[in-house]
């Protein structure tokens, strides 16, 4: 009641939002059922000190607003469901964890400390681990996981070549405890990022070794494979390549009539219905829709991430494709992850909430919707393709414009920084150094070598008011189509099923 109360106040009375009002709520009811509980619960039990109990009690009930702002964002902000009664409802379902929790732990009577035992024999050294998850990526880097990279299921082999030189482990981060903000701590060869629940958190840790980097997701980010590669290992994706002479660009490609086509914009315009209809209705052939590996030269390289697609994507596919669970899925997973839905999530990572966390466990129990190309459209892939066209699409009443290639380096910088506007890159990008080079250096030849790639394509600024990106740019190619395509699919299932190499 007491947190109804609270939530009520700060919504009614200060007219503020109602996510930020559970956080508030849950401090002020925290803090009451403690001294309760103290008194009429747990009278004279436990063997910790009160100001012990009272942090862990906070901790404990703060922890659990990693479930409570995703389930009562889904009921209210998805569902429909009146605030209060999403409130209440998220404190009745964590009602017995909080109980188990308390009895178990934080009221737990003293025990007497044993005794230890002297050691049989000494330690043996373990041989490092291999990794579970092998990628080749592109032919430019290659990439050793513990987990399961679906972002990178294109490029999984059976076995690699000498050492991975990006490999990602799933181990324990940080100190022990709780801490009242998160802290990245960094030196000349890593960076460690650490929240509020400590080993318990989001943490990671990266070590630079040279042109290679290690990896250290905490279990409860490991859980969470997707945002482990969309926060941590894409970003570092992108400077490794650029230390080797290439970019990842936040950019969509496909080759139509045998001309290589880029679309670039900001998150969330219309790019991914975009890129299908293209598929769909000029046969053209598939090379990336969210990220492309490129060359100096104008050479695109294939990256087929799985696509991210919406309610409003589904229309730019064909009749059925999705199945009638899939397309019920669809409906809360599109409103979740949506323009709103990052929104919401950035602001959240303005405030002094463990927001990774956040993240990997709203990521967990709702999934983003992702389908390989093939799945949607038919298509094929196409291992590159020389660019000679780049359309930078946005909405807005109708008109096209030629850029110069100075603007144009520096639209494609802007968003390709972008993509990574979510927390914590901010916090770690700069310490990151891959082979001799800082951040600032790797950000300096990032933008020589889009200078070198756009000095033979031709760029042009397209702006709809009406989706209809992918009417105007056929036309603007002279309606050049090409004859039907023989599909050539990569088996994802088949690599999928492949059995654990045991060997790097």
């Amino acid at each position: 009641m007491v947190n109804q109360l609270l939530l009520w106040l700060w919504v009614a009375g200060g007219d503020q939002h109602y996510l930020l009002g559970a956080v508030v709520a849950t401090q002020g009811s925290s803090t009451w059922n403690f001294f309760l509980t103290e008194r009429w619960v747990f009278p004279g039990s436990g063997g910790r000190r009160r100001r012990s109990r009272f942090l862990l009690f906070l901790g404990m009930n703060n922890s659990t607003l990693l479930l409570r702002i995703p389930l009562l964002a889904l009921l209210t902000s998805f569902l429909g469901a009146n605030y209060l009664v999403s409130n209440l409802l998220t404190l009745i379902v964590l009602f017995l964890l909080r109980f188990l929790v308390s009895d178990r732990l934080i009221w737990t009577p003293a025990l007497r400390p044993a005794t230890p035992r002297p050691s049989a024999a000494p330690a043996l050294r373990t041989a490092p681990v291999a990794p579970r998850y092998l990628y080749q990526v592109g032919g430019f880097v290659s990439v050793g996981s513990d987990i399961q990279l679906r972002e990178l299921q294109y490029f999984r082999v059976r076995a690699l070549e000498g050492r991975p030189d990006l490999r990602v482990r799933v181990q324990p981060v940080g100190e022990p405890g709780l801490r009242a903000r998160s802290l990245v701590t960094h030196g000349p060869t890593f960076v460690t990022y650490e929240e509020h629940l400590g080993q318990l958190g989001a943490n990671f840790r990266l070590d630079f070794a040279g042109d290679r980097i290690d990896v250290a997701v905490a279990p409860l980010l490991g859980r969470s494979p997707h945002v482990v590669y969309t926060n941590v290992v894409e970003a570092l994706l992108r400077f490794v390549l650029v230390s080797r002479g290439c970019l990842l660009l936040h950019s969509a490609t496909v080759e139509l009539g045998g001309h290589g086509v880029m679309l670039t914009a900001r998150t969330d315009t219309g790019k991914t219905s975009t890129i299908l209809r293209l598929l769909r209705e000029q046969d053209g052939g598939f090379l990336a829709d969210d990220m492309t590996i490129v060359e100096p030269g104008g050479r695109a390289h294939c990256y087929p991430k799985p696509l991210t697609i919406s309610a409003h994507t589904v229309q730019a596919i064909a009749q059925h494709t999705l199945t009638r669970s899939e397309q019920l899925k669809l409906a809360v997973q599109s409103r979740l992850h949506s323009r709103g839905g990052r929104r919401l999530g950035t602001r959240l990572g303005e405030l002094n909430l463990p927001i990774m966390a956040l993240n990997a466990t709203t990521q967990a129990l709702i999934p983003p919707p992702k389908y390989m190309a093939h799945r949607l459209v038919r298509t094929r892939y196409l291992p590159s393709t020389s660019v000679r066209e780049l359309f930078v699409i946005a909405r807005g009443a109708c008109e096209l414009t030629e850029l110069d290639h100075e603007t144009a380096v520096d639209l494609m910088i802007e968003h390709t920084d972008d993509a990574y506007g979510f927390p914590p890159f901010r916090s770690f990008a700069p310490a990151i150094s891959i082979g001799g080079d800082d951040y600032h250096a790797l950000r300096q030849r990032e933008r020589d070598l889009l200078a070198g790639f756009l000095a033979g394509v031709r760029v042009r600024r397209l702006v709809r008011d009406d989706f209809s990106w992918a009417e105007a740019i056929p036309t603007l190619l002279n309606g050049r189509r090409r004859p039907g395509l023989d599909l050539a699919v990569p088996d994802l299932e088949r690599l999928a099923e492949q059995p654990p190499t045991q060997s790097a």
